[in-house]
């Protein structure tokens, strides 16, 4: 009997403690670590000649390994998700952007977004009104903005004719920027003149293309560790300028996060001082467009981590105020 009555005591000074030390267990974040998810959705077209070749492949792992990278650094899970979309159907047409629960579009760059179907535009553009976020790379940095700025008759016949669309459809209109393409277009020079495979050589060209940008200091903070840093990126899209005047007055602000601080080939001298890196809102979205390809960067780490900050903030995982 009096055995029983010292196994019951013991029992009742142990779930005592249990009690009392739980709620203090629960509490403390180091011994339980709140780990955030975010759900990327990088987007490609089977239009587009970029994304089905072997580069898309390739940039599909340096998305990846950043992205890594960024898990390490930040304490985050990143799931990744590949969506496709033909002419008439796909992951971003069927909702899946939805259905996924995705955190951040990346438009990995490419032609595709210049000409779209008018439910994909819909449906992206639903999706980060609604609080998502866009992140365009090089050619889909012009996809979300405004459109093209300084593109004569003669090249746009030419381009169509490269690319072998019919037109060019409406861009997102995100952001209120341009694409630069008088950049572009002192590189192609005589369009009578300029081939497919001038085209191949300049895209060739890219990969190992090199120009500082500058870190420009920003509220938001979001690319806070390298403010007023000079930092060389590997070239892509021609620079984006502000956009219409009037849309000032009813579209969010436009936040310049980084500009070009020179320039490499193919392109020249003209791109310095225009916006390389952009952020800014749209309903309770986010938006980020990139003229340049800090993913691709290879063996800098500071271009992967701006990749990584963009997406965090897209993401409302950054911790810094909106």
């Amino acid at each position: 009997m009096r055995r029983n009555k010292k196994m019951l005591f013991y029992i009742m000074v142990l779930l005592s403690l249990i009690l009392l030390v739980f709620p203090a267990f629960s509490s403390t974040s180091s011994l339980f670590p709140h780990q955030k998810i975010v759900r990327i959705a990088i987007i490609r077209q089977t239009w587009d000649p970029l994304d089905v070749a072997a580069s898309g492949t390739a940039s599909d792992y340096m998305h990846e390994r950043c992205l890594r990278e960024g898990e390490r650094r930040y304490n985050v899970k990143f799931r990744v998700y590949d969506f496709w979309d033909s002419w008439n159907g796909g992951d971003v047409q069927n909702d899946l952007l939805f259905k996924k629960k995705i955190d951040v579009v990346i438009a990995p760059g490419g032609f595709g977004g210049w000409y779209t179907p008018e439910k994909y535009r819909e449906k992206l553009r639903r999706f980060v009104f609604l609080g998502g976020g866009f992140y365009g790379i090089c050619g889909d940095s012009t996809f979300g903005s405004m459109g093209v700025k300084h593109l004569h008759n003669r090249y746009t016949k030419l381009l169509n004719k490269l690319l072998g669309y019919q037109g060019f459809s409406p861009m997102l209109g995100l952001a209120n920027v341009y694409t630069d393409i008088s950049d572009l277009l002192e590189i192609i020079g005589i369009p009578l003149f300029f081939t497919k495979l001038d085209m191949i050589k300049i895209l060739a060209s890219l990969p190992v293309s090199r120009a500082p940008i500058r870190i420009l200091s920003t509220n938001p903070p979001i690319q806070k560790p390298y403010f007023r840093q000079k930092i060389r990126v590997m070239l892509g899209n021609a620079p984006m300028v502000d956009g219409p005047l009037i849309k000032r007055l009813y579209m969010p602000r436009v936040i310049t996060l980084a500009v070009f601080a020179g320039y490499d080939k193919p392109y020249t001298r003209s791109i310095e001082g225009k916006k390389a890196i952009i952020a800014t809102t749209y309903g309770r979205g986010r938006v980020v467009l990139s003229a340049v390809h800090t993913e691709l960067t290879l063996f800098n780490q500071k271009a992967h981590d701006i990749y990584v900050r963009n997406v965090l903030w897209l993401a409302h995982a950054l911790p810094v105020k909106k």
